[in-house]
Parts: structure tokens; C-alpha cells; sequence
């Protein structure tokens, strides 16, 4: 019997193949069996590297998802944290008495004894008042903005001064917890300054030489915006505004508007001087020498009538301009109210009478949903947030009775019968009649910048 695999003679049997066959056969399953284990676990290793990069992919991704997220939250506080306004500018044109951020109204007040005054803050809904900050020696505080952490003011002093600088004036700031008061501009600013405005991470203001600067929220890197050489009426973050001669050899002078860079300089309405300047969108609302209330387009040069009335310490917010005057002046009844009407133009519109006062506001803020404003009889003197919804709602401030004062006080001269930081002054028209006070249109020339 040969074997099946090489012919060689083997032993009659079961067996078909010889046992150096066998064993040949043995070894190659054997080998065989070996090499499709190998390849099992090459094909089951290449499986499980699949999945692990299936299932890592998606982390990966989620983490650099994750991380620009956060990168652009970064990039995203830093630049909103350098944008918006401390105030508007028809507060700050009121001598900025009062600001809004966030749930708190911010504003000035004399101290109990009205010795001194300070930064205050209330709640927007009137309540929870609370003392921040308070002057010391009698210094004055006008022109608060609220940008940020801080709010940024001008502290005046008339005590220390010399023959080249007539008062002591400074930028300050602090915290709005009342906290880490310093000074970021001690008078290197126009004595006639009395107006700042934060806008976009940069305090604007006068500078020494009457031109339009600019600095730092910390008081560096002060730069001159424009050479105007002639203060400003206002400014937003579009727009300086400001009064210029006419011609050079003239005394008369008008009112312009330039981009916030300092640039493209051109009149408001041409050959016109504006008064009360607020601005809102794409208009600019004043008063002119008649004091009835007009706005104009931004470079449309065209005057347009908002309601024809006698409109004192003009302020326009949120499509409403809030104003001072007379309730019957033409039956001799000078009783000084507080008004509202809408600045749309529309035939037969009416206004709103929000408040009789007893004597007048030389200011007139507007804040959230409240007028800020001041008032005052012979007995007393008082600062009132008013609603502005009509509904007469009252918030008082500061109250001050002036019998109790002054017999608390014997230095006192008891024929003053108005307090200290108090206004009560009247300016005569041209004409001879007694007017308001309107504190937002006082520049008689340019060098008597933001007054």
C-alpha cells in the first residue's frame, strides 16, 4: 500500500499517508490555525482602535467647542466691557445730576444737615437709599456718569485757586460701592468744564486750551479729540456738538456737529444757533431763541416744529422731551411745572402736565422711569424723584427744614431763606420778563464753554 501524499510504500492499514506526512499535515494546520489567530487579533485590534478614535472624535470636538466658547466669552466681556454711555446728554446738559445702571439710580444729595454734598443711590423703584460717598470742605460734585464699576464726576472747589486758576477742579472716580476714591485728572481741565462724558472706555472733557480730550478710565493717555478751541454742548458716542464763531470777525456764533473722531465738522442747521442740544437716533432736539421745542435730522439741515411752547432745561429720552414752564403765564400766574409730550410732530397733540412746583428746578434728570428734579418754599427745600407715567407718584430724596436748620445752627444768617447747593436764582429775559433758569443754554460766548 502506497502513501496518498508521496507513493511511498506504508503498512496495509487505516492509515492513507505515511507518518512523515502526517506529521507535515499536522504542522501546517497547526501553522495555519497560528496565523488565524494572529490575523483575528490584528482585525479585532484595528476594530478596537476604530471605535477608541470614533469615541474620542467627539470629545476633541466638544473640548475646542468648549474652548472657543469661552475664548469668545473673554474676547466678549473685554470689548462690551469698554462699550455704552455713563449717562445721556440731556442729563449731563442738566448739570448730571443724576445716572442709571443696572437696578440703581445714582444721584447727588446735599447731607442731612445739607453741610456737604455726596453720591447717593436708590433703588429704581424709589426705595433703599444709600449714601456712597460725601465731600468734604463744601466742595461742589456736578457731571456724574456711571460706566462700569465706577462713577466718574467733577468735584469743584472754590477755596484753592490762584490768579492763573480761578477754581480747583478735578475728574474723579469711585467704585459704586462707595469705595477707592481717587482723582484721574487734577486741573488739567478748563476751569469752565463742568460737564464729562464716558463713553466706549474714554472720558471726554475740556481741556486746558478749551478743546475737545479725551483719556483713559484711569486718567492716562490724555489726547486732544478736536481743536476747536471752544468747549462743547454735548456729546454721544456718534457725535461732539458745539458752538463756533460764525465767521471769524463776527461775535455771532452757531451751532455744529462733528463725528466723535474729531472729523467732518459742519453746521446743524445752518447759520443757527441751537439751545437745550439733546440728541436721540438720527435726530438732534434744542430749542431755539424763541424756546419752542424743534429737532432736525442729522444732516438734512432741515428745522421741524416738535410742539410750540416755551421749553426750559429741555430733556429727551425715549421719544418724550420732559421741560420747565410757566402753568398761565399769560394770566400773571408764574407757578413753574413740570411737563412732558411726545416728539413725534402731530397736529393737536397735547402736553402733560406731571407736577406744579413750588418754586422751580434749576435741573431736570431723567432716570429709568422717574424726573429728578429740586423744588423748594420758603419753610423748606426738597429733592423728589417724580413718575413719569403721570400718575404723580413721589419719591422724596432729601428734605431739608430750614427753621430747624437754622436754629441748630447760630452762625447762620437767618435772612438766607434758601439752603446751600440750592439754586433759586431767576434770569431776566431780554425783554424784561422773569424766566427759569435754563442751566442748558448759557454759552453767551464761546469761551464760556459747557455752560
Amino acid at each position: 500500500m502506497k502513501c496518498t501524499k508521496c507513493g511511498k510504500e506504508i503498512p496495509e492499514g487505516e492509515n492513507k499517508v505515511c507518518e512523515e506526512c502526517q506529521a507535515k499535515v499536522l504542522e501546517e494546520i497547526a501553522n495555519e490555525e497560528k496565523n488565524n489567530s494572529k490575523e483575528v487579533k490584528k482585525e479585532t485590534s484595528k476594530e478596537t482602535t476604530q471605535n477608541k478614535s470614533k469615541n474620542v472624535f467627539p470629545v476633541i470636538i466638544a473640548v475646542v467647542i468648549v474652548a472657543i466658547i469661552a475664548l469668545m466669552f473673554i474676547i466678549g466681556v473685554f470689548v462690551f466691557s469698554k462699550k455704552g454711555i455713563g449717562n445721556t446728554i440731556g442729563n449731563v446738559r442738566n448739570y448730571g445730576y443724576g445716572a442709571v445702571s443696572g437696578n440703581w439710580i445714582y444721584y447727588l444729595s446735599p447731607n442731612e444737615d445739607s453741610s456737604n454734598v455726596g453720591l447717593y443711590k436708590v433703588k429704581k423703584n424709589g426705595t433703599d437709599k444709600k449714601e456712597l460717598f460725601m465731600n468734604e470742605n463744601n466742595e461742589e460734585i456736578v457731571s456724574i456718569n456711571v460706566f462700569g464699576n465706577y462713577i466718574y464726576f467733577i468735584q469743584i472747589s472754590q477755596e484753592d485757586y490762584n490768579d492763573e486758576d480761578q477754581i480747583n477742579n478735578k475728574i474723579c472716580r469711585i467704585r459704586k460701592d462707595g469705595k477707592n476714591f481717587e482723582v484721574i485728572n487734577d486741573n488739567e481741565l478748563n476751569n469752565d468744564c463742568y460737564e464729562i462724558y464716558v463713553i466706549n472706555g474714554s472720558v471726554y472733557y475740556i481741556d486746558l486750551d478749551a478743546n475737545v480730550a479725551k483719556m483713559d478710565l484711569d486718567g492716562s493717555n490724555k489726547t486732544v479729540v478736536a481743536e476747536n478751541g471752544t468747549g462743547y454742548l454735548g456729546i454721544t458716542d456718534k457725535y461732539i456738538i458745539f458752538n463756533d464763531y460764525k465767521e471769524e470777525s463776527s461775535d455771532e456764533y452757531i451751532t455744529y456737529i462733528m463725528d466723535i473722531n474729531g472729523q467732518n465738522k459742519r453746521t446743524i442747521v445752518e447759520g443757527k444757533r441751537l439751545y437745550s442740544i439733546n440728541i436721540e437716533d438720527d435726530y438732534v432736539y434744542y430749542t431755539g431763541e424763541d424756546k419752542k421745542i424743534y429737532r432736525t435730522k442729522i444732516d438734512s439741515n432741515q428745522e421741524e416744529l416738535v410742539y410750540d411752547t416755551e421749553a426750559y432745561n429741555l430733556n429727551v429720552v425715549d421719544g418724550y422731551a420732559y421741560y420747565l414752564n410757566y402753568i398761565d403765564s399769560e394770566n400773571e400766574d408764574l407757578t413753574i411745572g413740570v411737563y412732558k409730550v411726545a416728539v413725534e410732530p402731530a397736529e393737536g397733540k397735547q402736553t402733560e402736565l406731571l407736577k406744579a412746583l413750588d418754586s422751580y428746578s434749576s435741573f431736570l434728570n431723567v432716570v429709568n422711569d422717574w424726573v429728578l428734579y429740586m423744588d423748594s418754599s420758603e419753610t423748606a427745600g426738597w429733592i423728589n424723584l417724580l413718575k413719569t407715567d403721570g400718575s404723580g407718584e413721589i419719591s422724596q430724596l432729601f428734605y431739608l427744614d430750614y427753621e430747624q436748620y437754622y436754629n441748630s445752627d447760630p452762625t447762620i444768617d437767618d435772612t438766607v431763606t434758601t439752603n446751600e447747593g440750592e439754586s433759586s436764582t431767576e434770569v431776566t429775559s431780554e425783554d424784561g420778563t422773569t424766566t427759569p433758569e435754563d442751566a442748558a443754554s448759557q454759552e453767551s460766548t464761546p469761551e464760556e464753554v459747557a455752560q
